[in-house]
């Protein structure tokens, strides 16, 4: 465990009584950068090639954050260079995988939401099994990128509508609405320690015979898993052609500077 700890840099992570706890842990919101995104790939690919662990469960290391979704000033200048390749490797692989990782995994998954969780970040604790939310304090979510013109990829739209009851999915993706947890009306239990939730949840699953749980999560993701494996060339370009357009830019130059 100390070499794995010593691999994944923007992770913090611990293995008890079968469940590795996965703390994502990138100062100072968890933006969600290519190595945080390519740690968090790899460790659930490890939770799930190992017959040790039974359970997994993602939280975060900052009491405010769950994860602000990745960097609007770094997305900003990616596009801003017009390097296509560049583009659809971080958005189409890096951000796909890293964001997807929980429900690929083949293990259980629980997630703590215990602070603001903005775009990416919202599809991240999603993709997870089960969803714990905090309630000592009120944080933000919300799905924010068509404020700026950044069209959704079919994945976390997907994911979002799969897992979101249709008013709510809509209201998030085309008002771009920020909301409080408490508004977030979501298949979850809510709790002042939601860590507390998401462990007594996993050890309940864990103590049942763990293929029937697996053939069932892979027929509940089934549709997205097959999305994942699509090279989409028509929905690449598009967003190409969009996220690298002025207006976008523009949009995207005046939030940073708010």
């Amino acid at each position: 465990m100390a070499a794995l700890q010593q691999h994944w840099k923007n992770l913090s992570v611990s293995l008890a009584d079968a469940i590795l706890t996965i703390s994502m842990n990138r100062p100072k919101v968890n933006a969600l950068s290519i190595g945080l995104l390519n740690d968090l790939d790899q460790a659930f690919d490890y939770a799930s090639k190992n017959d040790h662990i039974k359970g997994v469960h993602l939280r975060s290391n900052f009491s405010s954050t769950f994860s602000a979704g990745v960097d609007l000033s770094d997305m900003h200048e990616r596009c801003a260079k017009h390097h296509r390749p560049t583009i659809d490797k971080f958005v189409f692989d890096t951000i796909s995988r890293g964001a997807t990782a929980p429900l690929r995994c083949s293990k259980p998954v629980a997630c703590s939401l215990d602070g603001h969780a903005i775009a990416a970040g919202v599809v991240l604790a999603l993709a997870c099994d089960y969803i714990a939310i905090g309630t000592r304090k009120t944080f933000r979510i919300g799905v924010t990128e068509s404020a700026v013109g950044v069209p959704f990829p079919t994945i976390p739209l997907e994911i979002i509508r799969h897992q979101l009851e249709p008013q709510l999915a809509h209201r998030l993706i085309f008002d771009a609405n920020i909301i409080s947890s408490n508004d977030f009306s979501i298949r979850c239990e809510r709790s002042e320690i939601p860590d507390d939730l998401s462990r007594k949840w996993l050890k309940m699953i864990c103590e049942r015979p763990l293929k029937g749980f697996q053939i069932t999560k892979e027929k509940w993701w089934s549709d997205i898993i097959k999305l994942i494996s699509i090279d989409n060339e028509q929905e690449k370009k598009e967003y190409f052609d969009t996220i690298t357009g002025e207006d976008c830019l523009q949009a995207m130059k005046q939030t940073l500077t708010k």
